[in-house]
């Protein structure tokens, strides 16, 4: 039964997306002869059922949101990939160093990196002072000198910053 809500669940979450999901729906070999698989209306509560939610759309929107932010880690996930917000840091980011390094807007570039140089999370020991070297190359009209300065900072922390404080408020 919980196959089924898991498949209806994946079914409707690839739909729109970019990325495929793998379809999981069980294979008659996967399912014992003996074993007649559920409707889904008989797996989704209806809007009379007093155990759970008051309507098919809204259970079935629970068992999406549950299924889309859980991380693999088994994590719940507060932010990232759509339909989730953006992560906080991710939306300082694409709001204030996108548009700066799009426009090669050095002065913005350069109060941008002085800022995230200010949001050290602890234990990150070199991001202040990438970020320093970004602002410094960003007021030598450097943009080679920004853009690696932004490369060194991802290469080394995002994937960690990620799995660690995604959700971390800036």
């Amino acid at each position: 039964m919980r196959l089924t809500v898991l498949a209806a669940c994946t079914v409707f979450l690839s739909e729109g997306c970019e990325e495929k999901k793998p379809d999981i729906t069980p294979t008659p070999a996967t399912i014992s002869p003996s074993v007649t698989p559920p409707s889904l209306s008989a797996v989704v509560p209806s809007a009379t059922s007093t155990a759970t939610a008051t309507s098919t759309a809204t259970s079935t929107s629970a068992a999406v949101s549950a299924v889309a932010s859980v991380d693999g880690g088994g994590r719940v996930l507060k932010c990232g990939a759509k339909p989730l917000p953006p992560c906080p840091l991710f939306a300082w980011m694409k709001a204030n160093t996108g548009p700066a390094m799009a426009s090669e807007d050095f002065p913005a570039l350069e109060t941008a990196l002085e800022r995230i140089a200010t949001m050290t999370p602890p234990g990150y020991s070199n991001w202040a002072s990438i970020a320093k070297d970004g602002a410094k190359a960003a007021r030598d009209k450097n943009l080679d000198g920004v853009k690696g300065s932004c490369t060194g900072c991802h290469k080394q922390y995002r994937e960690r910053y990620k799995k660690e404080m995604r959700d971390r408020p800036i």
